[in-house]
């Protein structure tokens, strides 16, 4: 493990709220810039958990004021608990993938949420929209209600071979505002991500007896809760393309397992 100290910065957070943002990254420049720009003004500290990055990611993140520590990468699970475990000095952290950041509007609902909060309140919920092919995704993926923050000790991470979830140890309220998702640069992006993601799955994801039948089903399922039941097909072009990279998502995952599988009783 190994330390980079940024730009020091000895503010207080906003409202008097000690608030640590902590956000993992890997050769992000497409979007980290945007994800530290956007919680500097709410946060006591910016820490920047890198594994790897050679494309300038470092460096933005050290001129932007954030502390990087560089971390083997371990999964994205494991990355995440770690990068919890570096704010272990704040009363409140938010956990932040380097292709998110929040709109003007959620940075104030985020600190109004953390300063009303009961005294029970464990986790705050931030919701997601996909900002795609240079504009936002209003319904396709939307809503999308994510724990993010919560109190020292709070979160905890679902640990998955992908798609990691942020679960809390008690009552969750939620934010208003949007937090920006840039998920994808482009299709074929998203095409790379479906096929890497299923590959990483597959040995925990049982194939099923009909494949090719099973998916059928889910990208009937996706079209229908995408395109009708959510609205997608209003996002117009955008939205289609989104929809039609969801269901080749699935088509990569069930494959994937299958391949699995076939191997696995090969090896036998």
């Amino acid at each position: 493990m190994h330390y980079i100290r940024g730009v020091t910065d000895s503010r207080s957070g906003a409202a008097g709220i000690d608030l640590a943002v902590v956000v993992t990254a890997c050769n992000s420049m497409r979007t980290i810039e945007r994800c530290i720009a956007s919680v500097r003004p709410i946060a006591t500290a910016v820490i920047v958990v890198d594994s790897g990055s050679t494309d300038g990611t470092i460096e933005t993140c050290q001129r932007l004021g954030a502390h990087v520590v560089r971390h083997a990468w371990e999964g994205f699970a494991r990355q995440k608990t770690f990068a919890l475990s570096l704010a272990a000095k704040h009363q409140w952290v938010l956990l932040l993938d380097s292709d998110e950041s929040l709109e003007p509007a959620l940075q104030t609902g985020l600190i109004e949420a953390i300063r009303t909060a009961r005294s029970d309140t464990r986790a705050i919920a931030i919701n997601r929209r996909l900002w795609f092919q240079g504009g936002w995704l209003r319904r396709v993926a939307f809503p999308d209600w994510v724990v993010r923050c919560g109190r020292q000790g709070a979160l905890r991470i679902l640990d998955r071979p992908v798609h990691e979830s942020v679960e809390a140890d008690g009552p969750v309220i939620r934010a208003d505002g949007i937090c920006r998702h840039e998920s994808w640069a482009d299709a074929t992006d998203a095409i790379e991500r479906g096929v890497r993601y299923a590959r990483l799955a597959a040995p925990f994801r049982r194939a099923t007896s009909f494949p090719l039948l099973s998916f059928v089903g889910s990208a009937l399922a996706i079209a229908v809760k995408q395109g009708i039941v959510r609205g997608g097909v209003l996002d117009g072009r955008r939205g289609i393309i989104a929809i039609g990279l969801f269901i080749v998502g699935s088509y990569c995952t069930h494959m994937a397992a299958l391949d699995h599988q076939r191997r696995s009783r090969s090896a036998e």
